[in-house]
């Protein structure tokens, strides 16, 4: 079974027409372009290996895509469709998520059990935060004061406060 994951290209300041779907495909190491209106694949374009999460810079122009086999986040222009830089991850990112102001990147990697800190403009890791064992989801509150990591194995939620970038939780979400 393939794992895709979805951003959708809205509220960005754009027309409700005209937008367009990322998909990626861990599969084939590729990222597909579905057309917004007719929901018609219009592009496909090969990144690194076995890429999972995506997320959308603020200003709409780079795609970050973790390419969980590569241990890297791939920064991929979206007018050229080509990959213009790389940041640092730890092992296996699987899923992650920008700060509100769009300068950070938090990553779950899973192969570490650590959320790994990424200064976008630097292009290096500001810290790793060891959390629950194969660390997968990931989410930043609305006010951007706090972020939520899922273990996978563990059933937990792990917050972490954004401006300490320390573990001020821990919650058991199943039992």
């Amino acid at each position: 079974m393939h794992r895709v994951f979805l951003c959708v290209l809205l509220g960005l300041g754009q027309p409700a027409f005209g937008y367009s779907i990322y998909v990626s495909n861990e599969k084939d190491n590729t990222i597909s372009v579905i057309d917004g209106d007719s929901l018609k694949l219009v592009d496909t374009i090969e990144v690194g290996e076995r890429p999972r999460g995506i997320s959308l810079s603020k200003d709409g122009k780079i795609l970050y895509i973790c390419a969980s086999d590569d241990d890297r986040i791939e920064a991929l222009d979206l007018e050229t469709g080509k990959v213009i830089f790389n940041l640092p991850s730890g092992p296996d990112p699987e899923l992650m998520t920008l700060s509100n102001d769009g300068k950070l990147i938090f990553v779950a990697n899973e192969d570490d059990n650590m959320v790994t800190v990424v200064d976008i403009e630097a292009r290096s890791k500001l810290m790793e935060i060891p959390v629950g064992i194969e660390p997968e989801g990931i989410g930043l509150s609305p006010d951007g004061k706090w972020l939520v990591n899922t273990s996978e194995t563990t059933n937990m939620a792990h917050f972490i406060d954004t401006e300490s970038l320390e573990i001020i939780a821990n919650v058991l979400v199943d039992t």
